[in-house]
């Protein structure tokens, strides 16, 4: 969980942090951002970066429990959905019926 404030000083502690999280997992990070007080670009511009580096490596970053100030952030920049879940893989065939052919 981060906490506190997230602005161009601590931004870079941040995103050393989320970096080595993203070289530890295997299928992404789940950011929780609940204790966000003050959130800037610099906060963004770390996510926007470790977003780009986790797709680079087939991995995924999610912000779970945006505080108001980082959902404010990420509305206004148009950025939300970069950080949603990924949606769960669906069969073609889901959701219709779908005869086999028959045999001659």
């Amino acid at each position: 969980m981060v906490r506190g404030e997230v602005d161009y000083e601590t931004a870079p502690a941040l995103s050393a942090a989320l970096h080595e999280a993203l070289r530890a997992s295997t299928e992404g990070v789940d950011a929780d951002l609940s204790g966000v007080a003050f959130w800037d670009c610099s906060g963004l511009n770390a996510l926007l970066r470790l977003r780009r580096e986790a797709l680079a490596h087939g991995k995924t970053v999610t912000v779970r429990s945006p505080s108001r100030m980082v959902r404010r952030v990420l509305t206004l920049t148009d950025t939300s959905p970069l950080f949603l879940p990924p949606r769960p893989c669906r069969r073609a065939t889901e959701g219709r019926s779908v005869t086999p052919p028959s045999r001659p």
